[in-house]
């Protein structure tokens, strides 16, 4: 072995001695010196301006339509959505949870008007649709809704069964023109877009509300009528003005800092980890040379025995990252993205800080957040049926709708099964009743309610028998899961 490669191994050994003694020294200077103060103030600058909520050109006095948030800064947080949803764990995780205990398998809807009926099936079965109003597409629409926080429907309206609904990018709408008495009293929506030539096309569009593509000025004066004869049906969330703000808008920021957390604890583990054995031996650089030579470029098995005497002494270098004290920094910006979400913080891969006799209380608020979230969604689709309906010229008397999205949580089936009975002993009319049995088949698992009513109705006129039979099958199969 040469000098050269005596000396590199004894600086390897030194190194990281040395450079624990120099960060002493330097701690030391500038404790007394006053520059670590400076120093605090400029780590934590940065952190203070990104989560500094009255920022210049944020929040503006004065600003239309009570509108907070600028246009620019409202683009550039759907397209932060965006990426966060796309990329992020616990950006992923709550939109999922809002959508899978919104819609779950999907919502469904049964009317037993014929006219009503004959006109939605075409409507909603239509192929052209179904990329929309599916299971899956009504999973899409809510997924948009959280990320970007508006969803514009565009309905082109035809008769017998010929309309068809669509989505436009919510960054593609830069403007919405109102009756200038009355900010409610939507009008129509500019489009400025690209086309798939890559072509600048701007459109105007008229609301559901203003069929009629009633004329309106802008807010430059001039004169609006619509371009195109699609009707918009606006979705607005977490605002309270015209636009809506993305679910993720409020938990961005403390996102984009636990990245950066975790990506600072991972460094410090591999940090740690450069170096696992620390090796000293008595004697100068032909001493540590000698001690090189031996276990240079050998590796022991795993389980082996190190032999050494007085004058060598091997220990494994402390690796302690202070994963504890960690845990808890990481869980308090953690908590801050749960608070946003109105999620839990178990929901976000800590399993261990839930317990079954606190879920029923904690949960309760999440449960009532999910059922006024699956309202705003079935008053979406009874206004998109109506509009349906209306051009189809169905009575207005005929356009009632029931809609039913899956349980947020699970039924306890035979509990439920039990009170269905003791009620039925009291009300045996209600057995009749349509919406009744629908329950009661969505409380055993079935979601083609509509389809399965129809049916045992057909073979109870044939052989009530049979019928009763089928149902009673179906509740036993059910029960022996239990």
């Amino acid at each position: 072995m040469n000098e050269k490669d005596t000396n590199d191994w004894q600086y390897q050994i030194q190194q990281p001695r040395q450079a624990f003694k120099d960060f002493d020294a330097l701690l030391s200077e500038v404790t007394h010196s006053g520059v670590l103060d400076m120093l605090l103030r400029e780590a934590t600058q940065s952190v203070e301006d990104e989560l500094k909520l009255e920022d210049q050109g944020w929040i503006r006095s004065g600003q239309a339509s009570g509108q907070v948030i600028s246009a620019e800064e409202r683009r550039s947080n759907i397209v932060t959505s965006r990426l966060y949803e796309a990329k992020d764990p616990l950006a992923k995780q709550a939109i999922r949870l809002w959508t899978d205990y919104t819609f779950g398998s999907g919502m469904t809807w049964a009317t037993e008007k014929e006219r009503t009926k004959k006109v939605l099936e075409s409507f909603w079965n239509a192929r052209t649709n179904r990329k929309i109003l599916s299971a899956q597409g009504q999973r899409k629409s809510s997924n948009k809704l959280l990320t970007d926080g508006e969803v514009f429907y565009a309905l082109f309206l035809g008769r017998n069964g010929q309309s068809t609904i669509r989505h436009i990018d919510p960054l593609e709408i830069t403007e919405i023109i109102t009756n200038p008495e009355d900010v409610e009293d939507v009008r129509f929506y500019k489009r400025d877009w690209l086309t798939q030539q890559n072509q600048p096309r701007t459109t105007y569009y008229a609301d559901w509300t203003n069929a009629k593509g009633k004329a309106v000025k802008d807010a430059r004066g001039n004169s609006i009528q619509a371009t195109d004869e699609a009707l918009i049906y606006h979705v607005t969330y977490n605002t309270t003005g015209q636009r809506g703000n993305p679910l993720l808008l409020p938990a961005l920021d403390w996102i984009k800092q636990y990245r950066r957390f975790l990506a600072s604890r991972v460094a410090i583990m591999l940090a740690l980890a450069r170096f696992a054995w620390e090796l000293k031996t008595k004697g100068g650089a032909t001493a540590v040379a000698a001690v090189k030579a031996v276990i240079d470029g050998e590796l022991p098995a795993a389980g082996s025995t190190a032999i050494t005497n007085e004058g060598v002494n091997l220990r494994a270098i402390p690796t302690d990252t202070g994963a504890s004290n960690a845990y808890q920094d990481g869980r308090m910006l953690k908590l801050q993205v749960a608070a946003a979400v109105g999620i839990p913080e178990q929901y976000f891969g800590d399993i261990s800080i839930g317990n079954l006799a606190t879920a029923k209380t904690v949960e309760l608020p999440m449960m009532k957040m999910f059922q006024s979230y699956q309202q705003v969604w079935a008053d979406v689709y009874k206004d998109i049926n109506e509009i349906i309906l209306e051009n189809e010229r169905v009575n207005p008397d005929e356009w009632y709708v029931d809609m039913d999205f899956p349980a947020i949580a699970p039924e306890d089936v035979a509990q439920v099964a039990q009170s269905l009975l003791a009620i039925l002993q009291v009300l045996p009319e209600l057995a009749l009743a349509r919406d009744v049995q629908q329950v009661a088949l969505m409380i055993l698992g079935i979601n083609d309610t509509d389809e399965v009513l129809d049916q045992l109705q057909k073979e109870a006129k044939s052989d009530p028998t049979v019928a009763l039979t089928r149902v009673l099958k179906r509740f036993q199969e059910v029960l022996r899961k239990e």
